[in-house]
């Protein structure tokens, strides 16, 4: 019994250091993928910080897996994989943050640009029709002068 639990354990250590390689690995990738999407580079600094610290917590725990320490290979490597699906979860949340503030600035353009082209349209309609209207006030307001008067000053 004592040597199937030993067994298992020290089967367990590579799987705790391959699963945290590959957190690291999809961890990178969220942190591209947000970028793409349109996140800052100084919001994304903080979380690259963060998996340059998993990253250091896998390398000890390969370290120390090799070193046949395996508890303590397995609490680097637990930590790197709790570090790195951290930084994961984050980097699709800033993500999803960036992308919907960037589909409301382009909806508001959009918007704008329309707003724009139907008052521009109604001006170009509406332009002769003011223009006759101006006109008809200014006669409106001119004084009439009548013969008599004319001759009197």
């Amino acid at each position: 019994m004592l040597l199937s639990i030993n067994t298992e354990r020290a089967s367990a250590q590579p799987d705790h250091i391959t699963t945290a390689r590959t957190d690291i690995v999809a961890a990178f990738q969220s942190i591209q993928t947000a970028q793409r999407q349109g996140v800052s580079n100084s919001d994304i600094l903080h979380l690259i910080n963060q998996l340059n610290l998993a990253l250091q917590y896998e390398q000890n725990a390969t370290l120390l897996e090799a070193q046949n320490r395996t508890a303590a290979a397995d609490d680097e490597a637990i930590q790197s994989i709790s570090l790195s699906n951290s930084v994961s979860l984050e980097a699709q949340r800033l993500g999803s943050e960036a992308q919907s503030s960037s589909t409301r600035r382009s909806a508001l353009v959009y918007g704008l640009a329309l707003l724009t082209a139907v008052f521009a349209a109604i001006a170009v309609v509406e332009a002769p029709r003011a223009r006759r209207l101006l006109a008809k006030r200014q006669l409106r307001k001119a004084r009439i002068v009548h013969g008599e008067e004319k001759d009197a000053k």
